[in-house]
């Protein structure tokens, strides 16, 4: 058929598939962007649970380090306290 002979109803036809050919590649492509959003989002939640117990993790583990800062540096200082008595003690 050459495009002399087409009638406006097959050039309506032919416009009609066409824009129905873009709408659905349009809504196709909005459906893999929601679906991938909605899977990141999914992720998203577990790796901020994941991060909430690394965070309280963290804060244990400086609190410990704390403590033992403490208790080593209160074990030098009765270390030195006792290299001092024994000086005093060796010297009488």
């Amino acid at each position: 058929m050459s495009e002399e002979n087409r009638t406006a109803e097959q050039e309506l036809q032919e416009a009609m598939w066409l824009w129905m050919q873009r709408l659905v590649l349009a809504l196709a492509l909005l459906g893999a962007g929601y679906f991938a959003a909605w899977y990141q989002a999914k992720d998203y939640t577990e790796i901020k649970v994941g991060l909430g117990e690394a965070n309280d993790t963290i804060v244990d583990l400086k609190n410990e380090r704390e403590t033992l800062s403490t208790r080593i540096a209160r074990e030098l200082r009765d270390k030195e306290v006792c290299r001092k008595e024994l000086r005093a003690l060796k010297s009488k």
